[in-house]
């Protein structure tokens, strides 16, 4: 296995999705080595969750202020609670009611004389590469504070879940995602065990919003038996069904679903990446770089098909060309350029 093929391999991903609240990776920066008036900005509007579940259990999490008096959190902390109540410094208040989309992993808690500031929230695109901030009560303490960007957007029931490197840890589920600005744009919601740092995923703002105005509230209680979306065997979307292939070096598999999913979705360049990461897997060197050109004609600023090609060129000794693929990919995502000089040009 020569040095592109090794890096290719190794740490890519890991085995299992798993929820923030059980196995995640460590919070990488102290909370104001980031950005302290980001954070004095944002930490009064995220809350502790603290669910009773009957077996006399606790759940831990986090929850966003998202309209006056409604917390935003996962479905996945609250679900077999009987009593929740929310948590700001020596302040705590009880969930009255809360509105559900258990399929979404999101959860609005609704706290009548919850004295917390109301964040803003930002619905419009992001783009990968742009920073983001999450904040959550990591390990039941904080709030605390880390910092990424985003990697990718996985268009997925009228909503785009967010791929990042910002890392969260147990306690954050539920926890916001901000932008630069300080505006919500998602929820800290699951990861892949052992995965490298791109593989932070968080909840759409636009589910929020759209629970907001499902005015459907009922008094807290026990939830349904659905698993959330990214927890299902059978119906997953396949941005996770193809990473658990990838994940289980199953070549010849994520070969067949990213197929499928090309099929179903011949606009998204995602599965088209898939499609030549497990070409290449399969030592078809030039279906893997055809796969990698589709991923960028049809999106131009989708810096993983980039960073894929270029190490696929680089197997085959073809120098001239990685250069080229660098000079693009540093426009696009700085930190992945990187990598591909240290992997393939130095």
């Amino acid at each position: 296995m020569n040095l592109v093929r090794f890096l290719l391999h190794r740490g890519r991903l890991g085995k299992l999705l798993v929820a923030t609240l059980s196995a995640v990776s460590t919070c990488a920066n102290p909370a104001f080595a980031v950005d302290r008036d980001l954070f004095i900005k944002l930490s009064p509007s995220v809350l502790k969750v603290e669910a009773f579940n009957p077996d006399g259990s606790i759940s831990i999490g986090s929850g966003v202020m998202v309209a006056e008096g409604a917390v935003a959190t996962n479905c996945h902390v609250t679900r077999r609670a009987r009593r929740i109540e929310l948590i700001k410094g020596g302040l705590r208040w009880v969930a009255q009611s809360q509105s559900s989309n258990v399929r979404h992993d999101l959860c609005l808690l609704y706290a009548r004389h919850a004295s917390v500031p109301v964040v803003a929230m930002n619905s419009s695109k992001l783009k990968p590469g742009q920073t983001v901030t999450a904040v959550g009560f990591i390990g039941g303490l904080g709030p605390r504070f880390s910092e990424g960007q985003v990697k990718a957007l996985h268009d997925y029931d009228k909503g785009m879940v967010i791929q990042s490197s910002t890392p969260f840890t147990s306690g954050a589920s539920g926890g916001g995602l901000f932008d630069e600005y300080g505006r919500l744009v998602g929820l800290a919601t699951f990861k892949a065990r052992r995965a490298r740092d791109d593989y932070h995923f968080s909840l759409p703002i636009q589910w929020v919003i759209d629970q907001l105005e499902a005015d459907d509230a009922i008094p807290v209680g026990p939830l349904s038996a659905e698993e959330p979306f990214w927890q299902q065997k059978d119906e997953q979307p396949f941005f996770l069904r193809a990473l658990a292939m990838e994940a289980s070096s199953n070549w010849k598999g994520l070969l067949d679903v990213s197929a499928d999913w090309a099929r179903a979705e011949p606009a998204n360049a995602h599965s088209w990446v898939a499609i030549g990461k497990a070409h290449f897997h399969l030592d078809q060197h030039n279906a893997a770089i055809a796969a990698y050109r589709k991923a960028t004609a049809i999106d131009a600023e989708d810096g993983e098909a980039w960073f894929q090609l270029g190490l696929a060129f680089a197997d085959k000794g073809e120098n001239s060309e990685v250069k080229e693929v660098h000079m693009v990919l540093r426009s696009i995502d700085p930190d992945l350029a990187e990598q591909l000089a240290d992997a393939a040009l130095r």
